[in-house]
């Protein structure tokens, strides 16, 4: 990941860069929000389980 940080500068240098270096934001980006919307949902998913259900079966031996 380092390299390829450091193939970005230079193309930047070299003029080439505010293209790629936009799309290499806007992908970043869209893959933290990402990543936030699966961690609420795996958190959510868990906490949802925790839980014991809120209807219980009918037991029958009374």
């Amino acid at each position: 990941m380092f390299e390829y940080l450091l193939r970005v500068k230079a193309l930047h240098r070299l003029g080439m860069g505010r293209p790629f270096l936009a799309a290499f934001i806007a992908i970043f980006v869209g893959a933290v929000i990402a990543g936030v919307i699966y961690a609420c949902v795996v958190f959510h998913a868990v906490n949802e389980r925790s839980h014991p259900p809120h209807v219980h079966a009918h037991s029958s031996s009374q």
